[in-house]
């Protein structure tokens, strides 16, 4: 069997979500099955990965040249579908060629679009609902990332009754993802190179309206006035300076709040909240993180904050979890279902819950450690080989 992929996304410098796994499911596909002929489509020059794949025998890399900024997909690909016939092709991470074969097979990750249409652009709107009507019609089977977003694609695109639906959890990297709290939980060089200082709470995303910044830095304004208020309460009755940086009833907690991640569409509002709450040295913007470094940021941080308003998976909670860091996150969308019982839950429109959330584990050490070890304990039960095996069953 010819099996086609567009590996395009996986090559991409700076990577998120959607990007980390078309690289992994292509990069595990092609570890364990030896059997079918790969051609993997890029549309830019091979990365040193993609180089290493098709030394492979069963592996050829074919960058598709196209001299226009857009639609590399729907021209270049589309004529490479039309001359050179598949067996399967896969699109694990952008739109459908409209030329393609029978035995297509999309990945549709979420369709937020329908539900915050707020935090697109208009372009950006149109062409994600016509890309993923057009993959919902066409394709012959329909992969997505979780049962919530199965349920929505079936609401807003499918009738109930369809059986084209595949859901493949996602996984994460094992080996980079470690709880090391003993070798470097302070990460000092890593954490020198983002301008981090302990302690922290963290967030990791794309800074923008759907992932709920605002609230959390309202949220997280409103918790630095609490604990100022305690600590300066704690010192005048006392007459003693209160220790930020213990975890151990940690009340008087005043750290940072470190967002990970690069500026996406409303991040003007945020920015105003950080001006306006005089949040200025406490905010900090590392921008995009690499991923070899975020293991040492989950690693540092006193707890990962996920307050999402939507989302179709929520990669970074399998990585708090696998580091031992405690979660609180939102109990929207798809959140729930891959936290399950190791993560602490708040609605996501209320900012004294939020507040209340990040307190409870920052003050309550029992709470922490029960958390710390649902959390890697419910993190074994996703990974990218079982994600991929999944793949190829639909393949």
């Amino acid at each position: 069997m010819i099996i086609g992929i567009d590996a395009s996304r996986a090559i991409k410098q700076q990577k998120t979500g959607v990007e980390w796994y078309a690289y992994y499911v292509i990069d595990n596909l092609i570890k364990i099955d030896s059997q079918n002929q790969y051609i993997l489509y890029c549309a830019a020059e091979p990365d040193e990965w993609l180089k290493k794949l098709g030394e492979r025998k069963n592996v050829k890399i074919k960058r598709l040249r196209w001299p226009f900024k857009f639609f590399w997909t729907q021209g270049r690909l589309s004529l490479e579908m039309l001359f050179n016939a598949l067996d399967v092709l896969f699109i694990p991470a952008s739109a459908m060629p409209i030329i393609h074969p029978k035995n297509t097979i999309a990945t549709i990750h979420d369709i937020g679009f329908t539900a915050y249409p707020e935090a697109y652009g208009k372009w950006q709107r149109f062409y994600l609902n016509w890309s993923t009507r057009f993959a919902v019609k066409h394709a012959r089977k329909i992969i997505t990332i979780s049962e919530f977003s199965k349920q929505e694609i079936i609401k807003y695109f499918l009738t109930p009754s369809t059986n084209k639906i595949s859901v493949t959890h996602l996984g994460y990297d094992a080996e980079k993802f470690v709880n090391n709290v003993g070798t470097r939980r302070a990460a000092p060089d890593v954490l020198k190179k983002y301008n981090i200082t302990q302690p922290y709470i963290l967030t990791v995303g794309r800074l923008e309206k759907k992932k709920n910044i605002n609230n959390l830095i309202k949220a997280f304004s409103l918790l630095k006035k609490m604990n100022e208020n305690s600590s300066e309460a704690l010192q005048n009755n006392n007459h003693t300076t209160p220790n930020p940086s213990s975890k151990e009833g940690n009340d008087g907690f005043i750290g940072k709040l470190v967002l990970a991640g690069s500026r996406g569409k409303g991040w003007e509002e945020a920015e105003f909240l950080i001006k306006k709450y005089n949040l200025q040295n406490e905010v900090i913007e590392p921008g995009y993180v690499a991923e070899e470094d975020l293991p040492f940021l989950y690693n540092g941080a006193e707890l990962f904050l996920f307050p999402s308003l939507y989302e179709g998976f929520g990669l970074p909670i399998l990585e708090a979890f696998a580091c031992g860091t405690p979660v609180a996150c939102s109990d929207s969308s798809s959140l729930p279902e891959v936290g399950g019982e190791a993560a602490l839950y708040f609605k996501p429109n209320d900012v004294d819950a939020i507040t209340k959330a990040m307190q409870a584990i920052l003050s309550d050490e029992n709470l922490r450690q029960e958390l710390i070890e649902k959390g890697e304990e419910r993190v074994k039960q996703f990974s990218w080989q079982k994600c991929t095996k999944e793949t190829f069953k639909v393949f």
